[in-house]
């Protein structure tokens, strides 16, 4: 199949091309200057898109709400492996915060930090957490949440009182976790 690369998304191509490399998601409901115009121009020429990058190496993989690329040797790196052991974890202790936690979750720094305080079994979680070391329990969601925003999970909505939401793109990790089988 050949693509005519002016047809394929000119005005979006080198934002996509720049999520690639950074290996972020394109989420539907992000309110992130310009993502959900890419959002909506992928879905359009999906495709197109997807025969586009995969002679480059990278398959566009879709999931409800939200797009990321892949790389055929990705899943086998070291550092791809101990992000997924370290997002076990970080979910983990997200799920004991919030049972309904996950995509379109909001919540707000002091909320969690409020939560965090009065329960010693979930501080025992986070504070077991391997690479977040913080002095205060704020300092400890403020690492994780700047990991999940990092990541391309969270996205904050309010500045002035630090609210987040969850984004699509967290139903990745939720998805990986429900393959995990526990072998005891």
């Amino acid at each position: 199949m050949l693509i005519d690369i002016k047809e394929l998304l000119p005005q979006h191509l080198q934002k996509i091309y720049q999520t690639i490399l950074k290996g972020e998601f394109i989420n539907e409901n992000s309110s992130k200057k310009g993502n959900n115009e890419i959002y909506e121009a992928i879905t359009s020429k999906e495709i197109e898109v997807r025969e586009y990058f995969r002679a480059i190496g990278y398959i566009l993989m879709r999931r409800e709400g939200y797009f990321y690329f892949a790389h055929d040797d990705a899943s086998n790196t070291p550092s791809g492996l101990e992000r997924i052991v370290d997002y076990i974890d970080i979910a983990n202790f997200l799920k004991m915060l919030d049972s309904n936690f996950g995509v379109g979750y909001r919540f707000r720094l002091d909320s969690v930090e409020n939560l965090l305080n009065n329960n010693i079994e979930l501080q025992e979680v986070v504070f077991q957490m391997k690479g977040l070391n913080a002095n205060t329990t704020r300092e400890y969601i403020q690492k994780i949440v700047d990991r999940l925003k990092k990541d391309g999970f969270v996205e904050e909505q309010n500045s002035t009182n630090s609210e987040y939401v969850v984004l699509n793109s967290y139903d990745y990790i939720e998805s990986f976790l429900n393959e995990v089988e526990v072998y005891e």
